[in-house]
């Protein structure tokens, strides 16, 4: 498993990055229903799914051997933060005033 993350391939970014993001969403989800919470209250704390893939993003970064891999992540970041945003405005949970 190491050996497949060690790796430059743009398959290596789409698995981390959306990975990162799936796992949060799916602890916060389960959390969620432990609690009894409805998951459609708390919309804006899916979020943080965000903060994952960013750390990721820095990880692969630093090491500045991953050329791929860093730009695979910044469009995986790119476009699902888009269409969080978009899903937002769609379900009214953020509006312009």
């Amino acid at each position: 498993m190491k050996k497949f993350f060690s790796q430059d391939k743009v398959a290596v970014g789409l698995l981390a990055g959306l990975g990162s993001e799936l796992g949060f969403v799916l602890v916060l989800t389960v959390g969620l229903l432990i609690a009894g919470e409805a998951v459609g209250d708390h919309l804006r704390w899916y979020g943080g799914m965000f903060i994952p893939l960013i750390l990721v993003l820095r990880h692969y970064a630093k090491s500045q051997q991953h050329l791929h891999v860093v730009k695979t992540l910044i469009v995986v970041f790119f476009v699902t933060f888009l269409a969080f945003i978009f899903y937002m405005l769609r379900s009214r949970t953020i509006v312009f005033q």
